[in-house]
């Protein structure tokens, strides 16, 4: 009876120490895992991703301020005529339609962008004011195609829009977009001659 004792004992000690064994190397392994995720992480840091939004904006802005300048063109020539047809009327929303349409696509480079940990509801608001943006000058089209567009309501929720976008802008210091997006202060006035 007395060698039972010791046996168990043995036993109970070497499951003891490959216990002790099993836990070290799981911990050890928990910590290696972490470090290495941690060192892996591909998330970009907030400069990276500034230096690839604002190349997306000197790259597609240029198209995009040249389809606003030729829809504030079709504009202008819209309200000089004295009868517009329905056909000047689409000619001149397909105008604002394709600015909104440029506008979106922009939004969408960023959106593609992996954002930093750093600022990211920052940079949600960025893509919400810029989809905003794009939308008000779908909605300007729309009203257009309705022979609508003398409502001022749209050139107030453009203007909202692009406040809204140029706050984000300049709180994520995106410069380059900044010299391109511009503000409502920058925003030229129509007149009609």
């Amino acid at each position: 009876m007395g060698a039972e004792p010791a046996a168990e004992s043995r036993g109970s000690r070497l499951r003891a120490h490959i216990g002790w064994w099993v836990g070290i190397c799981s911990a050890a392994i928990g910590i290696l895992a972490f470090f290495l995720t941690q060192c892996q992480s591909k998330a970009p840091s907030l400069s990276e991703w500034r230096a690839k939004a604002d190349a997306m904006c000197e790259q597609e802005f240029p198209g995009i301020l040249q389809k606003m300048r030729a829809s504030d063109a079709a504009f202008l020539e819209l309200i000089r005529k004295p009868n517009p047809t329905q056909t000047d009327r689409n000619n001149t929303a397909d105008t604002y339609q394709e600015v909104s349409v440029s506008i979106r696509h922009l939004v969408g480079s960023w959106r593609e962008l992996e954002q930093p940990g750093e600022q990211r509801s920052e940079i949600d608001k960025l893509h919400a004011a810029g989809s905003a943006y794009s939308e008000s000058y779908a909605s300007f089209a729309s009203a257009i195609y309705a022979d609508e567009y003398q409502n001022e309501a749209y050139a107030e929720q453009q203007n909202a829009a692009l406040t809204a976008l140029d706050k984000q802008v300049q709180i994520l210091n995106l410069k380059e977009c900044k010299a391109q997006i511009g503000s409502p202060e920058d925003e030229g006035v129509i007149i009609v001659p």
